[in-house]
């Protein structure tokens, strides 16, 4: 991409160094685009408006598409760390504002994520409700559907659900996003160290079971095969049949969190291909006509755990929001 040096003050947008980021991580703007439910235009005319802020140039062209430069590699942890410290920045502003709360109570429901593990479990408020004694967190586990419906029904203050939300009456925000992996038992011909990666056609060939939120993570992964052009094998199973399912050759997507091994623990964890890595956003959704301090408090939290999370992503580590 060709950039142009910047004539007078220049502006840095904290989307263009996340969106920058993405692309790294994930290889192209197509791929991030999925990461971060952007479109990849969108996402390629920030990277380039990045690019003439700073008088660089951070991709080149690669074939079809384009690939870091060597400045870009570079300048991918600074920007990271960037990322990071302005967050902070919200953390410590929100700190200050929840100092002043007064005793409240603070109605909570979150996705229990359905692929086979409780990857969201409310164990992950913990530090947070030792930090405000004074606020009564209620926090539900439900399905994403379920989530929706309670926050439609106005019994909850707000929501963290997968994939965002476009309502009138409610408003989501991006918390963070997370890969989705594959469970296979050792005995799977795919179990060996030898099989790295699985694509999607390699896991088409084997019966898969259906992930229980039909709404939401259903459709993102069904996507993922049509995109591919590959026909899946969806079966129903139901929950505590998956040991025996694993063991017939089935496999199970997850997501990497040490609870799926209280359900499987003879379960071998494979990654997905890169190029068809299936990535679900964490999403905050409350009423904007209701937002208050202590809604703010908890969101910025939230968003600090995904960015913990994500550092442990780029160094290839698995996710665990209770370690």
């Amino acid at each position: 991409m060709t950039a142009q040096y910047p004539t007078g003050a220049a502006f840095m947008y904290l989307n263009q160094l996340e969106y920058f980021a993405a692309t790294i991580e994930a290889g192209s703007f197509l791929a991030a685009s999925k990461k971060v439910y952007v479109t990849a235009p969108a996402i390629e005319r920030a990277v380039h408006l990045l690019e003439n802020e700073l008088g660089v140039e951070l991709f080149e062209p690669a074939g079809r598409s384009y690939r870091p430069t060597l400045l870009g590699k570079k300048l991918y942890e600074p920007v990271v760390e960037a990322i990071a410290d302005i967050n902070r920045i919200y953390d410590i502003a929100h700190e200050y504002s929840a100092d002043s709360l007064e005793d409240a109570e603070f109605n909570l429901v979150i996705a229990s994520f359905p692929f086979r593990c409780g990857w969201l479990a409310p164990a992950l408020f913990d530090q947070f409700t030792q930090e405000h004694p004074n606020i009564d967190l209620k926090i539900l586990s439900s399905s994403n559907g379920a989530c929706l419906e309670a926050m439609r029904s106005g019994m909850f203050d707000a929501a963290v659900v997968i994939g965002p939300i476009y309502e009138g009456d409610l408003r989501s925000r991006r918390l963070f996003s997370f890969p989705l992996r594959v469970a296979i038992s050792k005995s799977h011909n795919f179990a060996s160290k030898a099989y790295g990666h699985l694509s999607l056609r390699t896991i088409a060939q084997y019966p898969i079971a259906r992930p229980i939120d039909i709404g939401t993570c259903y459709k993102v992964v069904a996507r993922a095969f049509d995109e591919a052009q590959v026909l899946p094998n969806f079966v129903d199973v139901r929950a505590g049949d998956e040991p025996r399912f694993l063991q017939d050759g089935g496999i199970i997507f997850v997501a990497d969190h040490s609870s799926i091994r209280q359900i499987a623990p003879d379960s071998v964890i494979k990654d997905i291909a890169p190029r068809e890595r299936i990535v679900l956003p964490v999403c905050y959704v409350e009423r904007p006509n209701e937002t208050s301090a202590l809604s703010e408090r908890l969101a910025a939290y939230l968003a600090t755990f995904g960015e913990r999370m994500r550092k442990l992503q780029s160094r290839g580590l698995g996710i665990d929001p209770i370690k």
